[in-house]
């Protein structure tokens, strides 16, 4: 994230499997390194331009829809997910709130599978994804998982993925 353009024109969402007692501090610290605004959803927040949203610990994050806007909210975890914030919920969930064609979804490292159905659903209603490559991912489960299943659009290390989102940002 912190080769993210301070101009990116998109919102982020960021599902990151953590407890809740890190997510604030791992928000505060990723804005101090980026050119983007990063802030921990802790509730119902419009999406905006050019920030990162990261899910709360503890809870998953969904995009909705909300007087006729996008917004992103904190909602209590679904026990049918295994780990949380869910990727699974959270790609489904933008899936339910915006056409398909206008979504990207990368998926980094991580041990298991949680997002590789979603994604690999995004991509044929005609989402963009993004995996890591393994080259660059410390545990490859679900980034691999991905590549799997025939998800991922585009395979990268780590350094080059924001080179990508620049460029489909221009």
């Amino acid at each position: 994230m912190p080769k993210l353009r301070e101009d990116f024109p998109w919102p982020i969402i960021v599902a990151q499997h953590m407890p809740r007692a890190f997510t604030a501090s791992f928000a505060a610290r990723l804005n101090d390194l980026c050119q983007v605004n990063v802030v921990e959803v802790d509730g119902r927040l419009p999406l905006r331009r050019g920030c990162v949203f990261i899910g709360r610990g503890g809870a998953d994050v969904v995009i909705e829809k909300s007087l006729g806007r996008l917004v992103v909210n904190c909602v209590d975890e679904d026990r049918e997910h295994l780990w949380h914030p869910s990727v699974e919920r959270l790609v489904r969930s933008a899936m339910a709130s915006m056409e398909p064609s206008k979504l990207v979804a990368v998926q980094l490292t991580g041990m298991g599978n949680d997002g590789a159905v979603a994604m690999t659903e995004l991509r044929a209603a005609g989402g963009r994804t993004i995996a890591e490559h393994e080259s660059s991912a410390i545990v490859n489960g679900m980034p691999g998982e991905l590549v799997r299943l025939g998800g991922a659009e585009r395979v990268l290390p780590s350094d080059a993925i924001a080179d990508q989102l620049n460029a489909w940002t221009r």
